[in-house]
Order: C-alpha cells, then structure tokens, then sequence
C-alpha cells in the first residue's frame, strides 16, 4: 500500500530528491484519502548516508566521517542541487561517530488537477541532528514528501488566490500545510522510535508561486544577503527564548509534568537552603517585572530552565525546544519526560519575491549552528562578499566556493589537539589568543534568489497565456453552440 501511494504521490507533484527517481502511476482518489486522514505511516530505521546530491560513495562516505581530517565535502557535480546552489559541510570534531546534520534538495511540479495547472516548486531542507543520526536522516528523506501531500490537497484556485481583499489567501494556506506537515513528521518518528530514539532541527526553504517560504524549528538559522547586507529571516528556539511557553505549560500542569522534581518560577539567582524564610525576587511565567516572595522549602526544587542563551538547559538537559523526535527523553536523575515541554511547530515567514528587486548576487544562507556558534555575522558578510562579488569563475561555482569558505571559517585548523579559528584582526598572529573553532558538525547552503524569480516570470506569463487561450476557446465554443 505505502508503495503504491508513494507512486502515486510523486506523479501527482513531479517530485524528486536530487539523484532519486520515483516511478510513475495515476489513481488521484487515493491520494485524496491519504491526505485527509490522520493515518501515520510506519518508517523503518535506515542506514547512516549522506545527502543524495553531493553523489558520494560508499567509501567516500566513511571518509567523510574522518574525525581527525574532518574533510570539507562539496557536491561533485554542482548541477545535481537548483541553480547550482552552494554546499559544504564537515564531520564533528569526534562528539558522535558519524555526521548528524542532514540536508535535502527537491524540485518538481504540483499538479493543480482541479484547474489543470502545474506550479513549479523548489525546496531545500536541513537537520541538526542530536542522540543519534537516525532522526535526521528520516526527516531527510521524508519531510518534503509530507509537504507535497499537504500542498496538493489544497484546492488550486486557493493555493494561486493572492486577492488583498481575501481574509484568507494562498500564503496562509501554505504556511498551515508546513505547519501541519511539520507535526506529521514528528509523529512519524514517534512510531519509528517507538517511544524512544534522538531527534533533529529542522529548517525548510520552499519557493512556491512567486514567494519565499522559511520555516525553521530549533536553532539552525536562515539569513538572507542581499546587496551586502544580512537580514535574520529565522530566530532561535532554545530554553532561554521559549522560557515564558515552557515555564507557563509547566505552572499550569505541575503535578502531572514535573512530577514535584522542578520549580516553574524563575529567580533572579538560585535559592540555597540558608535562604529559607528571607524575602527573594522571582517572577512567574509571564511576568515582565519582578516580585518578591518569602522562600519556602518548594522553591529549592531544580529550575525547570536553567542557564542563559545557548547554555540554556530544560530540565538541565537539552537546549533546544523545536524540532522532531526526543520523545524517549527524560531529565537526568529524576526520569521525568522532556517532550512534553518540546514543540515540532515551525515559526513559517513568507516574502513575495516579485516586490523585491533582487541581483543575482542575492542569495539565502542556511546553516546548523555548527557555523552560526563561532562565526560572527560580520565575517559571515565579508567571505560572501569576497566569494560572490568577482565576475570570474561563474556564478555556480562561487556559491559553492562560499559555502566552502563559510565551512571554513568555523572548522578552522587543528593546532596540536585544538581546533582553532582564525583571528578577525589581521594583525593577530599568536596562536594563543586565536579562537575557538566549531567541533560540532557543520553544513551550509548558499541559495541564490534570481534564478526562481526568472523562472516563476516566465512560468506566469506562459501560464496566463495558456489559460487566457482557453476561457477564448470555451467562449468560441458557447458562441457557436448558440
């Protein structure tokens, strides 16, 4: 059954993953009734690999995986991702034996059977991995499946309605798909992991009928470059910036949730035993301000957030809030579950890039915090700058060159038992004072913006063409009829 389906789904979207092809088939009932159930499909485990478009093989993928080397892979044929797009990525430093980053390129048509037209589409996806690579590797290989499913039950004339005048257009429709698909998947692999297993960050790129989709849950980032300057189109989801969601669900449900082990309340420093009685600051989820209360015995339990920024820790234990998997997950010494507190729903920004001029210098970096955690934004913009800015060599080969350079960056060099960055100040040239390079896995795109926005121009001259040649036929038609 899921076998016929998958046929059926592809013919239906035109989809590929880069380098994988799907066969053909027609039954379009079966489709409908798939996507308007609740039903999840069971997946089964698959063994570790690398991206389809970046064509390693079996061998080259174990030397991939070198921890002392940390080879920087790129795609050996460029033209296996859209536009050429630029890719890199390395292995950890040795903190998990394999690369737990993931990524995904698809491109295709959604058939609008309904109005007999085909929207092209393009999307890119990216996981950071954690407890393992399987989470990751199973959203790779599924999550755009999931979307296309819930993009083509969309009727055709909502998806393509973009009427001011409309409470509901076609962009709010696709950001729900997403959303609805996100969940999906996270139940995906609940059944997969059977209660158990690691889980991934994720970040889709979609383009779709003139506009730019990213949506993001967890702490890899999406930033777009345009005319040298960085603008942040995603935010971070870490204990620290979710704190008011995750304190609130557990003030509201304490007993059931945190089962007497933690405190919801926030202090201002952590209460210790010989405080008892005395009057200290706090605040509850919610709260903007401070209060003072006098310290009783419950409030000595462990935070339910600990830490600050990227040292932030739910239930001392994980840093990051949004994504799929970790239902397995409990807090270290009291084995009270952690998923509760965790949500697979992406934050979902759209841009309609028809109302931006762009150059085709413009592009999209995506990246796991591999890069983001050690390189700074301002070295981000200077190696775009250097890589993109030159006529020669062709603009394919530049955005790969970009995200090489940007992979880069944040591996460094290993210098003894230390990988180390390079300093910004030119004129810094003692090893000591060099910083910190990443030793987590790194991955990132570089996505150039123009080649959609030419391609979605042509597709919508051509398509209105085509449609207006048809209401004249229908018309000639009726007219002779009468």
């Amino acid at each position: 059954m899921l076998n016929r389906f998958k046929s059926v789904l592809m013919n239906v979207v035109g989809a590929t993953e880069l380098g994988l092809q799907y066969p053909n088939d027609s039954d379009n009932n079966v489709v409908t009734d798939y996507i308007n159930s609740n039903f999840i499909v069971e997946i089964e485990n698959k063994p570790y690999s690398r991206p389809r478009f970046l064509g390693l093989t079996t061998e080259e993928t174990q030397v991939s995986a070198d921890h002392k080397v940390r080879p920087i892979i790129v795609p050996r044929n460029l033209s296996r991702l859209p536009w050429c797009a630029g890719y890199a990525e390395c292995i950890n430093a040795g903190k998990s034996t394999w690369n737990e980053d993931q990524a995904s390129a698809t491109r295709g048509d959604l058939k609008l059977l309904d109005i007999n037209v085909t929207l092209p589409y393009v999307m890119f996806s990216m996981f950071d991995g954690h407890g393992g690579y399987q989470v990751a590797l199973t959203a790779r290989l599924h999550l755009h499946r999931i979307i296309l499913e819930r993009l083509i039950a969309i009727p055709g004339n909502a998806l393509l309605n973009e009427e001011n005048n409309e409470p509901i257009k076609g962009k709010d429709l696709v950001i729900g798909a997403i959303e609805l698909a996100y969940r999906q998947m996270d139940q995906m692999v609940e059944v997969q992991a059977q209660g158990g297993g690691g889980g991934c960050t994720a970040i889709t790129i979609l383009f779709l009928n003139g506009r730019l989709y990213v949506a993001n849950a967890g702490d890899s980032r999406a930033v777009l470059w345009r005319g040298g300057i960085r603008y942040p189109l995603t935010k971070d989801h870490t204990p620290d910036s979710e704190s008011n969601r995750i304190r609130a669900l557990g003030f509201l449900r304490s007993n059931e949730l945190l089962k007497g082990h933690f405190t919801p309340l926030e202090f201002r420093t952590r209460p210790m035993q010989r405080e008892l009685g005395s009057t200290v600051l706090y605040r509850e989820p919610y709260m903007t301000g401070w209060a003072y209360k006098v310290l009783t015995h419950s409030d000595l339990k462990l935070p339910l957030i600990s830490g600050h920024g990227k040292r932030s820790r739910v239930m001392g234990t994980i840093g990051v809030t949004r994504g799929f998997g970790d239902h397995g997950l409990k807090a270290i010494n009291t084995g009270v579950k952690i998923k509760p507190f965790l949500s697979s729903q992406p934050e979902v920004r759209s841009i309609d890039l028809d109302k931006i001029e762009l150059t085709e210098r413009d592009c999209i970096v995506v990246a796991t915090d591999g890069l983001w955690d050690v390189v700074s934004d301002g070295t981000v913009v200077n190696i775009l700058r250097k890589t993109l800015a030159p006529d020669t060599p062709s603009l394919e080969y530049r955005l790969t060159m970009g995200a090489q350079e940007l992979v880069q960056a944040a591996r460094g060099r290993l210098i003894g038992r230390v990988w180390v960055g390079k300093s910004e100040d030119s004129e810094e040239t003692y090893e000591k004072v060099l910083p910190m390079a990443s030793v987590d896995d790194i991955s990132v795109l570089v996505i150039p913006l123009c080649p959609y926005s030419w391609e979605h121009k042509q597709w919508s001259e051509t398509t209105h063409q085509g449609r207006k040649c048809s209401m004249d036929s229908l018309h000639k038609s009726v007219n002779k009829s009468v």
